[in-house]
């Protein structure tokens, strides 16, 4: 099939190929981060029950600790290991996360690389290491939600176009000469004037209402360049 065919052409482009197999492989294990990098454990025993605050929030009274809020888990497991009574926090691998400013440390943030934050931390304290790879997923997540709800409506605009043409086509076509005469930059920032999304701490990055917002209005001005080659297969055939 031309399918196969082209694969197996690509495939011959080395670098691209391997290239394409390391972004791939990169992006899907950054769904995996909240597991792996993030301040917050993956399990707590204590006192002979076990808690999961990756699941449920816990109050650090909880702990036997006096306070409100929720607990520095790190310093818990510190406090934990001095006590030596069987408790642990079991910590990710990376155990820092992207919103995290860590204001405990002995220099005043940014702070250079080091043994605990490869990449050392930004002027807010948080690591940069994990903002770079949650950001990562995040770019990456943009780009291809956009795209494909881009590409589909460019598709289905196109494909309308071409197959019942005559005025259908031709209303359609100043349609689209008049919407792409919008200025983009001025109508994203009216939008984001009018429309303030509610922020939701800590709710995934991809999951909030601003994402979302920006992925529409991106996404309602980039499906004008295919609807015109899909018309013209259209007609063509």
């Amino acid at each position: 099939s031309i399918f196969r065919k082209r694969v197996r052409k690509f495939r011959r482009i080395k670098r691209g190929y391997y290239s394409f197999l390391l972004i791939v492989s990169a992006y899907l294990f950054s769904f995996f981060l909240p597991f792996v990098m993030t301040g917050t454990p993956l399990a707590v025993k204590y006192q002979g029950r076990y808690f999961f605050p990756m699941v449920r929030f816990h109050d650090v009274t909880e702990f036997g600790v006096e306070g409100f809020g929720e607990p520095d888990y790190r310093a818990l497991r510190r406090q934990f290991a001095e006590a030596a009574k069987g408790d642990w926090v079991l910590m990710a691998p990376y155990p820092y996360g992207p919103n995290e400013s860590l204001l405990d440390l002995s220099e005043s943030p940014p702070n250079p690389p080091s043994r605990a934050h490869a990449f050392g931390t930004d002027d807010r304290g948080r690591d940069v290491l994990v903002r770079l790879a949650y950001g990562f997923n995040i770019s990456m997540t943009f780009a291809l939600v956009v795209m494909l709800l881009s590409e589909s409506v460019g598709v289905a605009v196109g494909a309308a176009l071409g197959y019942f043409g005559g005025k259908l086509d031709i209303l359609g076509q100043r349609v689209i000469e008049i919407w792409s005469s919008l200025p983009f930059l001025y109508t994203i920032i009216i939008v984001s004037s009018i429309i303030v999304p509610v922020y939701v701490p800590g709710r995934s990055q991809v999951l909030q209402a601003s994402f979302w917002m920006l992925v529409i209005i991106l996404a309602v001005f980039e499906w004008v360049g295919i609807t015109y080659y899909i018309r013209g297969e259209f007609y063509r055939e």
